[in-house]
């Protein structure tokens, strides 16, 4: 690393195109060399998603994405949404992307490209992951920005990026208030981006991020070779001389605001695949969850737990778990949980849970009830001789207040069906009990147990807010 310089994240480059395969190791190893820490290796398709999840698998401080970019959208589109779907429920990736417009090329009619476009919108929303969006128009035209903001705009909450801007400052503006971030590549360093360094200028450092967009866009003084992870110090340096900020301190905000928005560890946090507490064994499937409760720490990007710090880039894979269960009898029970909602790694989930069976173990799952509307199905029946008991998260005896203190991908109702699947659960043969925590405002404690009780005829459990188990 450059002496006494922060290190740097790249947010976006494509490490598993073909022009890296004979130096592929020499380029990772290179990015060492000069600070750079940490890489989003970006997919542009679904079989490129894989592609990336086995690079990063085999490299720790590369983190996958899966998504399929606007020009690569085929017109089977409903078949290649499915399989993307599919991918994501395996986890592991910490943004859904790249997706987003592009009308400078015709490979794609914009209709199609909307509609792939809107579903990874969607889908990134419901497994609390950001968006990475392309945009690239005809020379003169503003359209394919348009239509970004127009559609980012209907799905509050979400988050993300766009990536190697080269729009307008007011543009920049408006995916600011979105609640996204603009990354700028190589075209800062240009002689010709004049209005690539105007938009930089009127992005706030604290929402700006910087990416290589390798093999492509080399930065100068590397302009008409391929491009690398390490050449993003180049952009780095040269959006410090822009902004009149020291090299240091461009690396280290933009190293802080890719970390926040893709969730990546540090050093000192890499949460465990499990952890234990009392004498249960509770398993960290993901940090990814459809909701942001009001009550969550992970809502306040807190990610404590009984002294564990659970913050994972990326999700564990089965042998990582129960390499950390070695044997589940020694607990009174292994219990999904973590600081995500488990039934987004429903494939996951269900493998574990049966090693668990197979060894004696007991099992329990914590749950928002949200299974089958993540994962398009009905999932209880699945779950029958894998999951001993059930907690799900009641929270309110009404949808109005659950809506204010548990607002979710599938707002304005996430209440109903979750009546619903605890039904199912319970037809399916699940012992199910529901909580709700005492001291939310709105929250009657007597009209949860009853409903709990009465009307859904399962088990009841009021909590305390901190408290695990």
């Amino acid at each position: 690393m450059p002496q006494d310089l922060p290190p740097l994240v790249d947010s976006h480059c494509h490490l598993t195109w073909e022009s890296f395969d004979e130096d592929r190791a020499d380029v990772i190893a290179r990015m060492a060399e000069e600070g750079v820490e940490q890489a989003i290796v970006v997919a542009t398709s679904t079989a490129n998603a894989l592609e990336c999840a086995a690079l990063c698998e085999a490299h720790p401080g590369l983190y996958p994405t899966a998504g399929i970019h606007p020009n690569d959208v085929p017109d089977d589109v409903e078949q290649a949404l499915a399989d993307l779907d599919g991918v994501l429920m395996g986890g592991g990736f910490v943004a859904v992307g790249e997706t987003g417009l592009d009308y400078y090329r015709d490979n794609t009619v914009p209709e199609r490209q909307q509609q792939a476009f809107r579903h990874q919108c969607r889908r990134a929303l419901e497994n609390d992951l950001p968006v990475i969006v392309h945009i690239r128009d005809k020379e003169g035209s503003w359209q394919a920005f348009d239509d970004v903001g127009d559609v980012i705009e209907e799905f509050p909450g979400l988050r993300g990026v766009i990536h190697c801007y080269t729009g307008d400052p007011a543009h920049a503006r408006r995916y600011l208030a979105a609640g996204f971030v603009i990354s700028f590549a190589g075209i800062l360093t240009f002689p010709k981006g004049d209005n690539v360094r105007e938009s930089a200028l009127a992005v706030p450092i604290e929402e700006t991020l910087v990416e290589t967009d390798a093999p492509f866009l080399a930065p100068v003084p590397r302009r008409g070779k391929r491009n690398e992870p390490s050449y993003v110090a180049h952009t780095a340096r040269s959006l410090a001389e822009l902004k009149g900020l020291s090299e240091a301190d461009v690396r280290r905000i933009t190293t802080r605001n890719a970390r926040r928005l893709f969730r990546l560890p540090t050093e000192e946090t890499a949460g465990p695949p499990t952890y234990a507490i009392r004498d249960s064994l509770y398993v960290n499937l993901t940090n990814a969850c459809d909701a942001k409760c009001t009550f969550c720490p992970r809502t306040h990007d807190e990610y404590e737990v009984k002294g564990y710090d659970l913050r994972r880039a990326k999700d564990p894979r089965f042998e990582e778990i129960v390499a950390a269960i070695e044997d589940p009898t020694q607990y009174d029970e292994i219990v999904f949980c973590g600081f995500g909602e488990p039934t987004l790694r429903l494939e996951t989930l269900k493998q574990v849970a049966a090693w668990v069976k197979e060894r004696g173990g007991k099992t329990r799952l914590n749950t928002n009830g949200h299974a089958d509307l993540i994962n398009k199905r009905a999932t209880a029946p699945e779950l029958v001789g894998l999951v001993d008991s059930v907690s799900v998260s009641l929270n309110a005896q009404d949808r109005e207040t659950f809506e204010r203190h548990c607002p979710s991908a599938f707002s304005p109702d996430g209440y109903t069906p979750m009546l619903t699947w605890i039904r199912a659960a319970k037809a399916a043969g699940l012992t199910v009990v529901c909580t709700a925590l005492a001291g939310l405002e709105g929250v009657d404690m007597e009209a949860c147990k009853r409903l709990a009780v009465e009307e859904l005829g399962v088990g009841w459990r009021g909590r305390t807010l901190s408290e695990v188990g």
